[in-house]
């Protein structure tokens, strides 16, 4: 485990999304998350040598990572593993997959860089931008579009369940290449007389199409839902950052378990989806056209495993989940807020009662 303390004070940091720097609480001081040494794992077999004073250096203070794992043949607890907060000592359980946390005793982030290394290590991380109080913010301004919005939503404690977290993504790049064989007719019908006629004309036609495909993100998590990170986009890929894991301090992240080769056709549904579209814009203009046959060559292949900003909330309202979700990055929303018809009845009490009390205070007054 891992803490990321003040250069000036020795307080511990927290990545602050506005900013896009690492800040201190206490004395307000902020820097670069390069300034923490982070050395990949191909790049650590070089420095193993390294002094324990030039680790110190560093200002990442190391706890001891994992006390143990439950020995239990149970699927849930199998799972777990405890370790020790850096912070406050107590003991913190977590799943095997949590790369960042809090600690429950005393609130504070723990980044389990222990995690994140060897097949779990990514090669990019996408920063926050958009912090807390802006969420909260549009989240507030999301319920109170309807007076049907339940209770339970609005509740200060319902919005501080709000959670940054890094959700891992697989970014994948190719080359495409598509052939589409396109049956395509235009049918003409006249009348003369008493007789109707119809002709048709059909076509054969081959159209191709040619693309490069960079960076299109699948998340890697089997719990989370496709359909709904898929709304979460678009991320600006231009800001992706090397994996440093600096950037995790204050939020919660875990790492993959669903793997590249798993999420591969889903990516490879989106480019064949942008290569039919290309096609058919060359095809012409015909009263009626269907692809007969297509095929699809991919090339120059790579997949690149990254961190994706997103804050979540998940709510359980009347035996159903609602998600609030935004992207970290552009501020885009998705989720659903419930509206209970029964709000009327509550609103309408409230007014009847308000109406009651203002009229026994004119009557006290003598106005009535």
């Amino acid at each position: 485990m891992a803490k990321y303390s003040c250069k000036t004070c020795g307080a511990e940091l927290y990545f602050d999304p506005k900013s896009g720097k690492l800040n201190c609480e206490y004395c307000n001081s902020q820097f670069d998350p390069s300034e923490y040494a982070y050395l990949p794992d191909d790049e650590a077999q070089g420095t193993a040598g390294a002094s324990s004073a030039e680790h110190a250096e560093s200002s990442v203070d190391h706890a001891e990572s994992a006390e143990g794992q439950y020995a239990t043949d149970d699927s849930v607890n199998a799972n777990l593993v405890i370790y020790k907060c850096p912070h406050c000592g107590a003991e913190v359980i977590t799943s095997k997959e949590t790369a960042a946390t809090t600690c429950v005793y005393c609130n504070r982030a723990i980044t389990l860089e222990g995690n994140l290394s060897g097949e779990f290590q990514p090669d990019y991380i996408l920063p926050f931008e958009k912090e807390r109080k802006e969420v909260e913010d549009a989240y507030r301004k999301l319920c109170r579009q309807s007076i049907l919005t339940p209770r339970l939503f609005t509740k200060e404690a319902t919005v501080k369940k709000i959670k940054g977290m890094y959700i891992p993504f697989w970014l994948y790049s190719f080359t495409g290449n598509a052939v589409f064989d396109v049956s395509a007719s235009n049918v003409r019908t006249w009348t003369t007389g008493d007789t109707e006629y119809t002709e048709t004309e059909s076509y054969n036609i081959t159209e191709g199409a040619a693309g490069q495909f960079q960076y299109i993100p699948e998340d890697a998590m089997k719990a989370m839902d496709n359909t709904l990170m898929d709304s979460l986009e678009p991320f600006n890929f231009s800001k992706l950052q090397k994996f440093n894991p600096a950037y995790l301090a204050g939020f919660y992240t875990q790492r993959w378990d669903d793997d590249a080769a798993t999420n591969d056709p889903r990516a490879k549904v989106r480019a064949k989806s942008a290569l039919q579209q290309a096609a058919m814009k060359n095809v012409g203009t015909y009263g009626q056209v269907s692809i007969r046959s297509e095929s699809y060559d991919w090339t120059n292949q790579k997949v690149d495993y990254a961190m994706m900003p997103v804050w979540m909330m998940y709510t359980e309202y009347k035996g159903k989940n609602y998600l609030f979700g935004m992207n970290g990055q552009t501020g885009k929303m998705v989720g659903t807020i419930p509206k209970d018809p029964m709000r009327l009845a509550e609103i309408g009490a409230g007014v009847f009662v308000i109406s009651q009390l203002v009229m026994m205070a004119l009557r006290v007054l003598g106005v009535m």
